[in-house]
């Protein structure tokens, strides 16, 4: 969820509905674009519709903020979890991030690739060591 609470100050929410690192990143930038390209007037909501034009353009811009388009040629080529952590951290980004872009374009299974993403180390609130 995405809304401006006044002229100069928003708000992101997000769920970790799929836990790992590459929907929480796409997410959180997807929800930026909203801010950044869309009227400020408006709030956004995911509701599972992918064939809003808003929509779009947010994937879009979620897509590039992560991997810029310019290596998008480069990525295509990508197979090996060697190839994919090295181009990761050639470009400052999570593996992870880069093994959901290639499940999302069908350049791997989604079975493929999953040990290269990370899982956010979640407190358990009934646990005696939290501070």
């Amino acid at each position: 969820m995405a809304r401006w609470l006044s002229p100069s100050k928003a708000l992101i929410q997000l769920s970790l509905r799929h836990k790992t690192d590459d929907h929480v990143w796409f997410s959180f930038f997807h929800e930026a674009g909203h801010l950044l390209i869309h009227g400020k007037k408006e709030t956004f909501v995911t509701d599972g519709v992918t064939n809003d034009l808003a929509e779009e353009e947010a994937n879009r811009f979620a897509a590039t903020a992560l991997i810029p388009r310019a290596l998008e040629p480069e990525l295509r080529l990508l197979r090996t979890p060697q190839e994919i952590e090295d181009f990761a951290e050639r470009i400052g980004i999570a593996p992870g991030i880069v093994v959901g872009r290639l499940q999302k374009e069908q350049l791997l299974r989604w079975n493929q690739g999953n040990k290269l993403k990370r899982r956010p180390a979640l407190v358990d609130e009934a646990s005696d060591d939290q501070p």
